[in-house]
């Protein structure tokens, strides 16, 4: 393939993409990108492809910002005729290529690979050389409601813990155990019991005295569940409990204090 021309192309004749990759820009990140190019130049150039007389950004978005920032006019770009799906592909792979993405970037670029690009999930793990299972993992959490994927991406519940809730198929129930989750951190095994309990509880309405179809729409019992208190070491309801964070020192000490009072 014969290398391709890098021009310099006009800030003002370039388009961002309409749907940006990531949620979230870092205005620190693209500060510490633009100071580094004014010290060493721009050393990769961006990729653009000519869309109705204009230029539309399909790889270095940052470096673009970046430019702007610095208030240059120019940028170094490779210019090249892609169609959507090529340019879909482009820019997906470029995407993963960058730190720190959220579960919820991550899921968009491969659910964007498979509907927009139209690649099958063996294409999509070739090209960019995740296993299947990681594809389709993905995949299903971008398709969760913004609420529940923002629960994941800032660490209040691990994708693990949610995937284990997904199994409760009851929308009320499962919007009932999640909010539960996202309240109280809870684990992926914790997931797992509330599961169980539920799966149980369901089975208890399909074989009532009466029989017949279950009711549409599962109550839920709202059983209490009981965590360690870690200064009494004493039982405590989940839903009442504050955060505590100590040192292992202390908790050591408070362990102590109370073998002694004991």
């Amino acid at each position: 393939m014969a290398l391709e021309k890098i021009q310099l192309i006009k800030l003002d004749q370039i388009d961002r993409p309409v749907k940006i990759s990531r949620e979230i820009i870092d205005p620190e990140k693209i500060r510490e990108l633009a100071e580094s190019i004014r010290e060493s130049t721009l050393l990769q150039p961006v990729l653009l492809r000519p869309v109705n007389g204009r230029f539309e950004m399909v790889a270095g978005d940052r470096r673009y910002l970046a430019h702007k920032l610095l208030g240059l006019k120019e940028i170094k770009a490779i210019v090249r005729e892609l169609d959507d799906r090529e340019t879909v592909v482009l820019r997906g792979i470029e995407n993963l290529q960058r730190e720190n993405l959220s579960p919820s970037e991550e899921g968009k670029v491969y659910l964007a690979l498979k509907e927009e690009a139209g690649l099958s999930m063996v294409q999509i793990s070739k090209k960019t050389g995740k296993a299947q299972a990681t594809v389709a993992r993905y995949i299903n959490f971008a398709r969760f409601p913004e609420e529940i994927r923002r629960a994941v991406d800032r660490k209040i519940i691990s994708l693990n813990t949610l995937e284990t809730l997904q199994e409760i198929e009851d929308p009320e129930a499962f919007d009932y155990h999640f909010k539960m989750a996202a309240s109280n951190g809870i684990t992926a095994e914790v997931a797992r019991l509330w599961v169980d309990d539920y799966q149980k509880t369901k089975i208890g309405t399909y074989y009532t005295e009466g029989g017949g179809v279950p009711p549409p729409s599962i109550e839920v019992e709202q059983k209490p569940i009981f965590i360690t208190c870690e200064v009494c070491l004493g039982p405590c309801e989940i839903k009442v409990v504050r955060n505590l964070t100590v040192c292992p020192t202390c908790r050591a000490k408070v362990k102590n204090q109370n073998v002694k009072t004991a």
